[in-house]
């Protein structure tokens, strides 16, 4: 019998099961899921310091746009390769979800280039889909590696690599109040521009 338990435990261990599954982050760095915005810039001492240009690589960080976000430069967090974090919190739930955009996100290649840190990171990925889109997911975090196209149609500089993130049970209550879901809209930090309409 112990010989079976074995056997079996190997098995789920190599085909990353629940033996060998480690648990997720629940959050980012130091952001944790149901922390306040109050205590996520204690944590990391942030200040609300708007950016000076549209690619500043220093720390600044804004509220919104929208409702209950906050928006830093991931200079804040000590990232060099992220242009910007948004960061939901709702009003009684804390933090919820995390929207991380990379910063070099339309060169080719970028994703293949990326994934083997965030793998590293996380683990074996639950799920590779086209798109390209990769994900993890357990009880607590859900995780996904994506691009974010705003039109299918003109590239903008809109256009990112994310990497988003969200508490599974916090989102699942906001869901069953009835409310709509605290999610950033990293795209409306910077203003779309139509270059398309230019020539």
């Amino acid at each position: 019998m112990k010989k079976v338990l074995l056997m079996w435990s190997l098995y789920l261990l190599m085909a990353g099961g629940p033996a060998g599954a480690a648990a997720l982050p629940s959050g980012f760095g130091k952001a944790t899921w149901g922390m306040t915005q109050p205590e996520f810039m204690s944590v990391y001492k942030v200040q609300l310091i708007p950016p000076k240009q549209m690619n500043d690589i220093g720390p600044w960080a804004v509220q919104g746009p929208a409702p209950g976000e906050l928006t830093i430069s991931g200079a804040v967090l000590g990232e060099p390769e992220i242009r910007s974090i948004s960061l939901g919190f709702h009003p009684t739930l804390g933090l919820t979800i995390i929207h991380v955009r990379f910063r070099d996100t339309n060169k080719p290649g970028e994703m293949e280039r990326l994934l083997p840190k965030w793998a590293g990171a996380y683990g074996k990925p639950k799920e590779q889909l086209p798109g390209p889109k990769v994900i993890w997911e357990d009880q607590q975090t859900h995780i996904e590696l994506t691009y974010h196209t705003v039109s299918p149609r003109h590239p903008t500089p809109s256009d990112h690599l994310a990497l988003v993130l969200w508490s599974v049970p916090l989102m699942e209550k906001i869901e069953t109040i009835g409310e709509e879901p605290h999610i950033p809209d990293v795209e409306k930090l910077v203003p779309m521009q139509e270059p398309h309409l230019e020539k």
